[in-house]
């Protein structure tokens, strides 16, 4: 109702005052009856206030009931009134004309009472039912964008965890995309760099789609990257980010997920997979190989599961290929799989395989073979190509062990000096190390332990052209010894704190020095650039 009242609102408009009242006398019963003599005094009627229903006489004077019509029916606010019109015309083009300027019924005249009822009753019905489904659609759409808004930040979400690509390094180049089959993909893929010489590869898919999912792949992402900051062991990193995702998984998603670790120094590369695809290495000489290794279930499913890890070797110019079950379970419209078999006679037949070549390679193929079917689900490639010639860079490597005594501090430090000697390492550089390995074996083998038990201390040098890489590692109690704040070295003696200067000297003798706990060890890093 348009009025405050109960009784539909019904506006006749007619150059007779006879006809009006003849309209009245019929419709007042159930109805509010206004009036207008004119088009003009019609049309400022129903911009004041709108009436259920117009019953609209066709000839009349200055503006006529079709010029009348064309102007409701041109207003968004006024369109959907139903205009019924009264004429004494019978001819078919009349009527024609009348329903092409948007009436919704004729009436002709004389009036017939029952006639006139129940034709005011029929278009008042579909108009209160067209209302309804106006009303119901201005919810659908509310929800809709707001679902479309929903959608949105999803999209944004998992966008802002996709890398940005920086320029191929000389030790490797990679390539990735990713296809999402909704607005929100349930696929998630990374590259990062892990110390000075290792970077990890991952790509994984969660078990949802939507917003739900992107916020789930955000903080499996976080956990990842958070947890291979001071662990390189990729068995360690998933049975890590598994027992935090499983510890409070009320969303009872779960993740599958491949990462792998590669040193860019020698190609050797580490991986896990926890329930996922099974990638492809394209070797440079031609041949394809399945790495289908499984190291422990789904992330997020149970807490407590310890995952494994293997190691292969990469050769310069072999090419890894990462992907999720989009790429092998894309379907065309004889619901044929892509499968693993075209995958790999893909991969076979890739000549001098490029990073981004293979991954646009692959992609053609599945929307070849798919050939407009739609697609169900996201489709996401990741491929590293791994570019460093360990012949071009001689590596001279040097393995000590020696037992949590101090007596055997001396006995390393005697041969790193035959090491450095022989390798031609300047004195300054080798006494400079020396220090080092003082200082840090004096602090394992003083500290690091509580037991009286014997404990083996590892450290592994590697001695290039460029630079000197020294691994310090020990099974003690964990300690982070860079963590340690540096003293103030422009106080007297006797205003600085005790202890430190040790530590110090490390970090000023070193270019770079990181620490991690790895698998129950100290894992010490210590790099220095060589002139």
């Amino acid at each position: 109702m348009t009025e405050s009242t109960s009784k539909p609102v019904v506006l006749a408009v007619d150059d007779t005052p006879e006809n009006l009242d003849v309209v009245k006398g019929i419709l007042a019963k159930d109805y509010t009856v206004k009036v207008a003599i004119n088009g003009p005094m019609a049309l400022k009627i129903v911009e004041k206030a709108p009436p259920d229903l117009v019953l609209l006489d066709v000839m009349m004077p200055e503006m006529d009931g079709y010029e009348v019509c064309r102007r409701l029916k041109a207003d968004p606010v006024t369109r959907d009134i139903p205009v019924i019109f009264l004429t004494a015309m019978d001819q078919t083009s009349d009527e024609a004309m009348g329903f092409e300027a948007g009436a919704a019924d004729y009436i002709a005249k004389p009036i017939n009472p029952p006639i006139l009822e129940a034709r005011v009753r029929t278009h008042l019905a579909l108009k209160e039912s067209l209302d309804a489904l106006n009303e119901a659609y201005a919810i659908i759409k509310g929800q809709k964008d707001r679902m479309e808004a929903e959608l949105n930040v999803g999209r944004d979400i998992q966008l802002s965890m996709l890398p940005t690509f920086e320029p191929d390094r000389a030790e490797f180049s990679v390539a990735a995309t990713m296809k999402a089959a909704r607005e929100v993909g349930g696929d998630f893929y990374d590259y990062f760099p892990i110390g000075p010489q290792e970077y990890a590869f991952c790509v994984a898919d969660v078990s949802d789609k939507g917003v739900a999912s992107a916020l789930f792949m955000s903080v499996t992402k976080a956990l990842m990257k958070s947890r291979c900051s001071e662990d390189n062991s990729t068995a360690s990193v998933v049975t890590w980010v598994n027992n935090e995702i499983a510890d409070d998984n009320d969303s009872c998603m779960f993740i599958t997920l491949f990462i792998a670790i590669l040193d860019t120094r020698t190609g050797v590369l580490r991986y896990t997979n926890a329930g996922h695809n099974a990638p492809y290495l394209k070797r440079v000489d031609g041949t394809v190989e399945c790495i289908n290794a499984k190291h422990g279930p789904v992330i997020g499913a149970m807490e407590g599961i310890a995952y494994r890890e293997d190691k292969l070797q990469m050769n310069p110019g072999d090419v890894m290929l990462l992907f999720t079950d989009g790429v092998t379970e894309a379907m065309n419209d004889g619901r044929e799989l892509f499968g693993e078999q075209r995958l790999e006679a893909f991969l076979s037949s890739a000549n001098e395989p490029v990073a981004e070549d293979i991954i646009n390679g692959v992609q053609s193929a599945v929307e070849a073979f798919a050939d407009g079917a739609e697609q169900s689900d996201d489709i996401t490639l990741l491929a590293f190509r791994y570019e460093a010639d360990p012949e071009t860079t001689t590596v001279h490597k040097l393995n000590i062990r020696i037992p949590n005594e101090h007596e055997a501090i001396s006995e390393a430090a005697l041969q790193f000096e035959d090491f450095a000697e022989e390798q031609g390492l300047s004195n300054a550089d080798a006494m400079r190390v020396n220090l080092v390995f003082d200082e840090i074996l004096s602090n394992i083998v003083s500290y690091a332990y509580q037991d009286d038990s014997p404990h083996e201390i590892a450290i592994d040098v590697e001695l290039t052209p460029e630079k000197l890489l020294v691994m310090i590692e020990d099974d003690g109690i964990p300690f982070n010894p860079l963590a340690r704040e540096d003293p103030d070295t422009g106080l007297s003696i006797e205003d600085r704190e005790i202890g430190g200067l040790g530590i110090h000297l490390v970090k000023n003798v070193m270019d770079e020095a990181t620490y991690r706990r790895q698998q129950d060890a100290n894992v010490l890093t210590l790099s220095k650039n060589l002139d």
